[in-house]
């Protein structure tokens, strides 16, 4: 006789783990087992026999926005601008990727997954803060107004002669630049403050001066910086932060 099969969220609020609301991002999340097997389809379907366990018994869920900003700490080869080669970040968010600093209880479903925008991009060969957002207000800031910081590592001479030139640029790749300033940190590092980032401006700018970029760093947009946030590891923007 073929066993009855039944909504596994609705399993779940029969055997008490947790409310119909968080069976929905329990699942979703990937921390519900049945039989000891991960199960993180919506819409999965089990039997009165199966074992159901949620991982951690029962997550605490806080209210979130409605629409979601992520931060994260792209590494070198991870591709932030459309169409650009290189590992795609969205591999990143998982739960293995989230840092543990991250309090603020929210929960990152799935669905969301396809609706996060990448404001302000980052060259595949930088490093740095990448934010990650659902707010298309906060979208449009990001791309065009707020102040983001770099340092930058080179190789070769670079004279003060040089240094002016390279803060002179006032187009790139047909594109009119807004007003930036690079300053010099030590023989070998630049630090760069500019808004609305262009792809591959940065090595090319050196390359235009005859140095040669060594590795890029962003650690700052606007009053948010990379702070301790370890590479490859994502958390949330918590309410209290502003850009």
């Amino acid at each position: 006789m073929t066993q009855e099969l039944i909504r596994l969220s609705k399993r779940m609020v029969e055997l008490g783990l947790c409310s119909r609301r968080e069976a929905d991002e329990l699942i979703e999340l990937g921390r519900v087992t049945v039989d000891g097997q991960v199960v993180d389809q919506l819409g999965s379907r089990v039997t009165l026999t199966q074992k159901v366990a949620v991982q951690a018994v029962k997550m605490q869920l806080h209210k979130q926005p409605d629409r979601v900003t992520l931060l994260l700490n792209k590494p070198v080869a991870y591709a932030a601008w459309p169409e650009a080669e290189g590992e795609a970040w969205q591999t990143l968010l998982n739960t293995e990727h989230r840092d543990v600093s991250d309090r603020t209880g929210f929960v990152l479903l799935k669905k969301a997954l396809p609706h996060l925008q990448v404001p302000c991009g980052l060259d595949s060969a930088a490093q740095g803060l990448l934010v990650l957002t659902q707010d298309t207000r906060l979208q449009r800031s990001l791309a065009t107004e707020l102040e983001q910081e770099y340092l930058l590592w080179f190789d070769g001479e670079l004279s003060a002669e040089s240094l002016k030139l390279m803060n002179s640029r006032t187009k790139f790749d047909g594109a009119v630049l807004k007003p930036y300033k690079i300053t010099r940190q030590s023989d070998q590092q630049l630090r760069i403050v500019l808004r609305a980032a262009i792809p591959d401006f940065l090595p090319a700018l050196c390359e235009s001066v005859g140095i040669q970029m060594r590795s890029c760093k962003r650690i700052r947009i606007g009053r948010i910086g990379l702070a301790s946030l370890p590479e490859g590891q994502w958390r949330f923007l918590q309410s209290n932060e502003r850009f």
